[in-house]
């Protein structure tokens, strides 16, 4: 009977280790894309993209300080953010650890944020937009910019779209509401999209379709099956197609699209065999 105790309480240690690693501790996984037409300025500049963050009250501290601390380690020249950074549901934002994380980010480099279906359905979306702005987080809904990393020549055009609550809300196509001008249609672009499930509708209007898209949602799954892949995605349902990784478009392989496993937890809170990760990646 002792050994029997002995073996169940190291079994339940081991878990315990287990799951803590399993969702605390980030993993980094760089990608180099390339881009066509990308100006020579441009190739070696660093993104790092965070997805699916879902902060809410008394979120681990320590674990914000590590994002941080390993979002510096990674010296990118700007810093993504493609939705889900707060928790659905929260009846207010108070001791929600908005602003020490995304301080922290833009103390870093230049932050980009896009919203996710979580961050849409928070308790007032006006402060979550007064936390970012107030932390110099540039907010692109339906929007796009010239980023141009501090080069005098060069540059890309970063676009943002918005999370709907509704499928009528939807535009078609989706982009529609992303106005370019002449000039940024020539130009190499890249896409913040919260759903990777519409990857190849992403690809419709030729004059925006993005190079890159940089998305988040799945969590990779949530639970990775060995050998088979993400267990479920929103959206996509069991063993879902995108669930994390590099994609390419069928049709043109230039097309490409980075899913991160994402940070956080939302409904279903632990993750198994999927550790949360940072994405680096470098163009060239």
């Amino acid at each position: 009977m002792d050994w029997l105790l002995i073996i169940l309480v190291v079994f339940s240690i081991g878990l315990l280790i287990y799951l803590y690693l399993q969702n605390y501790y980030l993993e980094i996984n760089q990608y180099t894309v390339t881009i066509p037409k990308l100006h020579t300025n441009l190739k070696g500049k660093k993104i790092l993209h965070l997805s699916d963050i879902h902060l809410k009250p008394r979120y681990n501290k320590g674990y914000i300080e590590q994002i941080i601390q390993k979002s510096k380690d990674c010296e990118p020249d700007i810093i993504v953010l493609t939705g889900d950074l707060v928790q659905a549901g929260l009846e207010d934002l108070t001791d929600v650890p908005i602003r020490k994380l995304c301080d922290g980010l833009t103390s870093i480099a230049p932050t980009y944020f896009i919203t996710g279906n979580h961050d849409i359905q928070t308790a007032k979306f006006e402060d979550l937009t007064f936390v970012l702005n107030t932390s110099r987080v540039r907010i692109l809904l339906d929007e796009a910019e010239w980023i141009d990393f501090g080069e005098k020549e060069g540059g890309i055009v970063l676009m943002g779209l918005a999370e709907r609550a509704k499928t009528a809300e939807v535009p078609r196509p989706r982009l529609k509401y992303i106005e370019l001008t002449p000039e940024m249609s020539k130009q190499p672009k890249i896409l913040l999209a919260h759903r990777p499930e519409h990857f190849k509708e992403y690809l419709d209007d030729k004059t925006k379709a993005p190079a890159l898209t940089l998305a988040g949602h799945t969590h990779a799954g949530q639970m990775r099956v060995p050998f088979i892949g993400g267990a479920f995605a929103p959206g996509q349902g069991f063993l879902p197609k995108y669930d994390y990784g590099i994609f390419s478009d069928e049709e043109d392989a230039s097309k490409r699209m980075i899913i991160t496993r994402g940070i956080g937890n939302s409904s279903f809170p632990f993750r198994l065999n999927n550790r949360p990760e940072l994405v680096l990646i470098t163009l060239n």
